[in-house]
C-alpha cells in the first residue's frame, strides 16, 4: 500500500511540474525519396521515442525532435538508411525560452476603452479566449456565445455565433486549436473574427451574407496542458487505461470519415494515437453534434493548424481520392495562397492532403466526406521550421494579416456560389 501510495505521489509532481526540453534537438531531413518516407512513417507510428513535427512525405523534408540521449542513435539511424540531415534547431529548451511565448500573461489588465483581455501581441490561456467571444457577443445583438459542451477535465468549449446574415444563409465553422502545441492557431483564428466584427464597415458584406461560428479552442485541455506542463503537448488529455499512464488521444486521426485506415497508430502512447474508435473524444463528440445541427450545412469547414505554410485540401486518407468539385476547391486554394503571398511575401503551397502524407481521420476530411461542406481546407500556418510551433509572438499579427488577405478570396467565392444559386 505504502508503495502505491509513493508511485501515486511521485506521479502527482511529475504532472504538476513542467516539462523542460534541454537538450532536445531538431533533426532535419533533406529531401525524403518514397522509401526514405515510408521507414520515418513505419518509424512514426511504432516509436514514441522520435517526435516527428512534420510529417514524412516523399519530395519533402521531415523534422524530428529527438531528445539528448538518442540523438547519436537516430543519426546513425538515418545515416545507414541513407538520409541526409541536419541539425535545424540545437536545444529547444533554449528556443523556448528565447521566444518567451511560454505563458500568456495571466495578470495582464483589460486597456481602457477596450472590453476584453485578448490582444495579438501574445499567446493567451483558454479562459482569455471565452471571455473575447463573450465580449464581441455582448457588443453585437447578432452575435451569440453557444456553449457546446465541455471537455474531458470540464472546460466550456464555445462557439462564437454571428448572424447577422439571418436564417437560411450560407454559413462558415472555423476550427482552431485542435492540435494543443498549435498555439498560433487560436490566434489567427481569432484574429480573422476581430476583422469580421470589429470592422464591418470595410466589408459590410462578409456578414450580411454569410453566417459565421468560431470554436478558438477545439482541444481545450490539451492547449492548457501545453501552457502549463508541457509545452510541446498535442493530444486531448483523456483517460487511456494505458499501462504506461499515458494520456491522451490525437484529436486530428479521431474523427469518422475512413477513420484508423491510414497515418495513425494504435499505441496508447503515441502522438498520432487515434483512439479506441471514432469520436471516443468527448471534444470531438461536441463539435460533431454541433456542426451537424447547422441548417444549412456550412458551404465552408476550415481548421487552422501549423506548421509549414501549406493551403491543403482534401482528401487526406489516401493517395488519389479527390472530392467531386476538386478544381475548383484547388482553384480556390491556390487564389487563396496568392493572395495572402501578397501581403508579406509568406509562400504559402496549395497542394492536397495526402501529397502531404495520408493519414485518415481528420476534421477536415469528415467536414468534407461526412457533413458534406462544399469547401474544406486546412492552412499549416507559419513558419517552415526555423521556430516551428514556438513561433515568436511578434508574428502573430502579420500571421493574420496575410491570412486575412487569402481569406478575403475565399469569402468572396463564398458569396459569388450563394448567389448563383
Amino acid at each position: 500500500m505504502k508503495v502505491l501510495l509513493a508511485f501515486a505521489l511521485l506521479l502527482a509532481v511529475a504532472a504538476a511540474t513542467e516539462k523542460s526540453y534541454d537538450g532536445h534537438k531538431v533533426l532535419r531531413t533533406g529531401k525524403l525519396t518514397a522509401e526514405s518516407a515510408q521507414i520515418l512513417r513505419s518509424i512514426q507510428i511504432t516509436s514514441n521515442h522520435i517526435d516527428f513535427w512534420t510529417e514524412p512525405a516523399p519530395g519533402r523534408r521531415a523534422d524530428m525532435m529527438v531528445s539528448d540521449d538518442l540523438v547519436a542513435d537516430v543519426e546513425k539511424f538515418l545515416a545507414n538508411n541513407d538520409i541526409h540531415f541536419h541539425t535545424m534547431i540545437e536545444d529547444v529548451q533554449s528556443l523556448v525560452e528565447e521566444v518567451e511565448s511560454v505563458r500568456p500573461k495571466k495578470n495582464k489588465m483589460v486597456a481602457e476603452g477596450k472590453k476584453y483581455t485578448l490582444d495579438w501581441d501574445d499567446y493567451y490561456s483558454h479562459d482569455v479566449l471565452n471571455e473575447f467571444l463573450d465580449s464581441l457577443a455582448a457588443d453585437n445583438d447578432f452575435a451569440e456565445v453557444i456553449n457546446i459542451g465541455k471537455s474531458y477535465e470540464g472546460r466550456d468549449m464555445n462557439v462564437l455565433a454571428v448572424k447577422k446574415a439571418g436564417e437560411g444563409a450560407p454559413s462558415v465553422f472555423l476550427e482552431a486549436g485542435i492540435h494543443a502545441r498549435e498555439w498560433i492557431a487560436p490566434a489567427v483564428a481569432t484574429y480573422l473574427m476581430r476583422e469580421l466584427v470589429e470592422n464591418y464597415a470595410a466589408h459590410p458584406d462578409y456578414l450580411d451574407k454569410i453566417n459565421w461560428y468560431l470554436l478558438p479552442s477545439a482541444n481545450p485541455d490539451g492547449y492548457m496542458y501545453s501552457h502549463e506542463h508541457d509545452r510541446m503537448w498535442r493530444k486531448t488529455r483523456s483517460d487511456t487505461g494505458s499501462l504506461f499512464g499515458c494520456k491522451g488521444v490525437d484529436p486530428n486521426r479521431n474523427w469518422g470519415y475512413h477513420w484508423g485506415e491510414a497515418g495513425v497508430s494504435h499505441d496508447k502512447c503515441s502522438d498520432v494515437y487515434c483512439g479506441e474508435k471514432a469520436f471516443s473524444e468527448p471534444e470531438m463528440q461536441n463539435i460533431k453534434a454541433f456542426v451537424e445541427s447547422l441548417n444549412p450545412v456550412p458551404v465552408l469547414s476550415h481548421c487552422f493548424h501549423s506548421y509549414s505554410q501549406l493551403w491543403l485540401w482534401p482528401y487526406g486518407y489516401a493517395y488519389n481520392e479527390y472530392p467531386e468539385n476538386r478544381a475548383e476547391i484547388e482553384q480556390l486554394a491556390i487564389d487563396a495562397s496568392d493572395a495572402l503571398y501578397q501581403v508579406h511575401g509568406t509562400v504559402f503551397d496549395p497542394i492536397n492532403s495526402a501529397e502531404l502524407y495520408p493519414a485518415a481521420g481528420a476534421s477536415d476530411d469528415w467536414y468534407k466526406g461526412s457533413l458534406g461542406s462544399r469547401f474544406s481546407f486546412t492552412t499549416e500556418l507559419r513558419d517552415t521550421g526555423r521556430h516551428g510551433f514556438v513561433l515568436p509572438k511578434d508574428q502573430i499579427v502579420p500571421s493574420g494579416e496575410e491570412m486575412w488577405a487569402g481569406f478575403e478570396v475565399v469569402i468572396n467565392k463564398l458569396i459569388e456560389v450563394s448567389e448563383q444559386q
